[in-house]
């Protein structure tokens, strides 16, 4: 176990002093950087991390046992390199600033140099030198779009931009937003990842369709408001508002006013992988929520506040327990779904598949309290700032339960900072008059 994931353990063990645990996390943050500029996986000492995707996996376990695994691992699903380095620069701590956004900069020249041709990243990069391994750099055809990892990716290098305006970052910024329009669809939806076309010639992929899943669609829009701001250029928010208008359009009506993870040509919701049923899906609705909010506070539209806060009240709505959500609600009846590892639904979460977040808080009553609403969606008192989980946190909730989030080492790190830090809701004044 590491230094710094024993520090963490002691920080939620005793009481700090007021922004003493925030601190202590982003010092951990740092000191688990690797030299390159970037974070990975957690792993026992004396073993190397475990890549979570089937082709770093595959190139693991083909090469370790002959010893040629050489190569280092970068980690860009949320929470990741990306949400590491923005958390430093939100940094909170005015004594610690200048070394935290000294670590910002080299993830995101790290960032810069691993970006790979078509100007995307994906999710677990193997590195030599600091570069992509040249036999990754023959097969990364795929650039990921969901668990913030290419949208990730650009609000970081942004971010660092506009504090150094080295020009390198800027270029970088553009070319992964070149790739975020190209990968938005006809609809206005993103998919979960992008795929060049001669890879959709030879074959269909449920990859390629419209998604909120991991925050695919949401976690774009904020990325392009985030670049309309940054650059002045009209072309960024024009391609949010086509892809809040497809929020819109595919949102469902009374009494469940939510969204699914995945949508089907008919623009029904449809399953994903075999464990993903087609269904309503809570977190997915609070990221699809918190994009139309901003949407609105960006265009002044307030179409956009009137679905955030119809979908808001339903999350209220379905919870399971208070500060527990089901990561799936049934379309027919609003029943909560779990599935199992056969893929055929169960009775609850204990017999559900391992390894995936089925019940949690999903960052919904960070929410609610950010909104001035209370635990019904019942106005409270005016909008105010509250901490915002990151992408890939889904909490637990209370008592914890089945399913409790596999983060640890630098990931744990970054999202229990995030989880110190306090930040207001765009579009909350804005869209106030909706939630009353």
């Amino acid at each position: 176990m590491t230094h710094a994931v024993l520090l963490l353990a002691a920080i939620f063990v005793a009481v700090p002093a007021e922004g003493a645990g925030r601190r202590e996390l982003l010092d951990a943050l740092v000191a688990e950087q690797q030299p390159a500029g970037g974070w990975v996986f957690a792993a026992p000492p004396g073993k190397r991390p475990q890549p979570l995707t089937q082709v770093v996996g595959l190139a693991e376990r083909l090469a370790a046992p002959l010893g040629l695994a050489t190569w280092d691992l970068l980690v860009l699903r949320s929470p990741g390199t990306p949400a590491a380095a923005l958390e430093l620069l939100a940094g909170g701590v005015p004594e610690r600033q200048e070394a935290y956004d000294a670590a910002a900069r080299r993830a995101a020249h790290l960032l810069a140099d691993v970006q790979l041709e078509p100007g995307g990243w994906f999710s677990e990069m193997p590195l030599h030198d600091g570069r992509p391994a040249w036999w990754f750099r023959q097969i990364a055809w795929r650039m990921t779009l969901d668990d913030d990892v290419t949208p990730g990716a650009i609000r970081a290098l942004l971010a660092v931009w506009e504090r150094t305006r080295e020009e390198s970052l800027r270029l970088a910024a553009r070319r992964g937003l070149d790739l975020l329009h190209q990968a938005q669809l006809p609809d206005g939806a993103f998919p979960i990842v992008w795929r060049p076309p001669w890879l959709h010639r030879l074959h269909e992929s449920q990859e390629d369709a419209p998604s909120l899943n991991d925050g695919a669609t949401p976690l774009a829009i904020e990325t392009l408001l985030e670049a309309a701001r940054v650059f002045r250029d009209p072309r960024h928010l024009d391609a949010a508002s086509r892809a809040g208008d497809w929020l819109l359009s595919v949102q469902l009506g009374e009494p469940a006013p939510g969204w699914a993870q995945q949508y089907n040509a008919e623009v029904r919701p449809a399953p994903g992988r075999g464990f993903e049923p087609a269904a309503l899906a809570t977190w997915e609705t609070r990221h699809a929520a918190e994009a139309l909010l901003a949407l609105a506070e960006a265009t002044r539209e307030v179409r956009y506040c009137q679905a955030a806060a119809r979908a808001v009240r339903w999350l209220a709505r379905v919870s399971i327990a208070s500060g527990c959500w089901p990561r799936f609600v049934d379309l027919a009846d609003g029943s909560p779904v779990y599935v199992g590892a056969d893929g055929m639904r169960v009775d609850g979460p204990e017999q559900a598949r391992p390894g995936y977040s089925w019940t949690g808080e999903f960052g919904i009553p960070q929410l609610l309290a950010r909104l001035g609403l209370d635990a019904a969606g019942r106005r409270r008192g005016r909008p105010h700032p509250a901490p915002a989980p990151l992408p890939g946190d889904p909490g637990t909730c209370p008592g914890g339960g089945p399913h409790a989030p596999e983060l640890e080492g630098p990931r744990l790190l970054a999202a229990a900072a995030a989880r110190e830090r306090a930040v207001a809701q765009r579009g909350a004044e804005f869209c106030a008059a909706a939630f009353d």
